[in-house]
């Protein structure tokens, strides 16, 4: 079997977890794929898979081969694409990572322009709030929030976010608005549901610098940040979020912002992929979005 031919089935099987799944993918028997990857690991001189009655995992070998099997097989569509006169258009699978709020709200709005823009490209867009493993997922870019701990991974952070505090004007109706961080120990906080007592907002004065940290805590509690920001439209309490995530709601009048002169913790914004530098479909994809995210910022300042 061809090299390249040999590799492109090796990812399919990583990516499916499964030789029969991989086969019925491609439409062809169970037997050949499993005879075609132990081909492909005699001619490597190694076994690319552990394989288990129940599972089917990747070695350390084929953990290595993976990352180089995907750069190799981006080189090669890109020298396909500029031999076929499509150099300026990139072609193949673009495998995405996000957390399920920026998915939702930011991604997934944004990928129509641009499979309009590029009809060679397909997309996958994984949508997780753990860290996907790069390597074992096939990811070509993942985004990621907040503070990036060491790895091997390259990174480039895109943007920090600017966090407002939120709340819908139904709510401030009834109970009033806040007008310094010590009033709102008498609202109710929406709050992630990750301890029972309460979330801890850090607040900072953004002319003087001053800094205010303040348990809140509420009658609603959330798991993701789209969950709470429903909350918060709907006047369940008062919200800290990202220009990015409440931009919509703060257009349509939906929620507006109280006590202006202070913002809860910024938050980081970054991509990370798996080495070399970014390139083809994913630094598109990447620039795309920073145009995307430009549109969003600066909300209710």
């Amino acid at each position: 079997m061809d090299r390249i031919d040999a590799m492109k089935l090796f990812l399919r099987v990583a990516d499916a977890g499964s030789f029969s799944r991989a086969a019925a993918d491609l439409s062809i028997g169970q037997p050949t794929v499993s005879r075609r990857i132990q081909d492909l690991e005699h001619q490597l001189g190694a076994e690319l898979f552990h394989r288990t009655t129940r599972a089917l995992s990747l070695t350390e070998a084929g953990q290595r081969f993976y990352g180089r099997a995907q750069d190799i097989l981006t080189e090669f569509e890109e020298a396909e694409a500029e031999a076929r006169g499509l150099d300026k258009e990139p072609v193949g699978m673009l495998r995405v990572s996000a957390p399920h709020s920026f998915s939702k709200l930011v991604i997934t709005p944004a990928i129509a322009s641009f499979l309009d823009k590029y009809p060679h490209v397909r997309m996958d867009l994984m949508t997780d709030d753990n860290y996907t493993d790069l390597v074992t997922e096939g990811v070509d870019v993942a985004f990621r929030l907040g503070e990036l701990s060491d790895s091997a991974l390259m990174a480039k952070r895109l943007l920090v976010a600017y966090r407002g505090i939120w709340a819908a004007p139904s709510y401030i109706e009834r109970f009033g608005a806040p007008v310094c961080p010590e009033s709102l120990k008498d609202h109710q906080g929406l709050v992630f549901r990750q301890s029972l007592q309460g979330q801890q907002w850090t607040l900072k004065h953004s002319e003087t610098g001053e800094e205010h940290r303040i348990m809140m805590d509420g009658r609603f509690r959330g798991s993701s940040g789209d969950t709470l920001l429903q909350g918060a439209v709907d006047g369940l309490g008062i919200f800290i979020g990202p220009d990015w995530l409440v931009c919509p709601h703060v257009k349509s009048g939906e929620l507006v912002r109280v006590m202006p002169e202070w913002r809860g913790a910024d938050l980081p914004l970054s991509v990370v992929w798996t080495g070399g530098k970014l390139r083809g479909k994913a630094r598109l994809f990447v620039e795309h979005m920073q145009e995307a995210l430009s549109q969003l910022e600066n909300v209710g300042r």
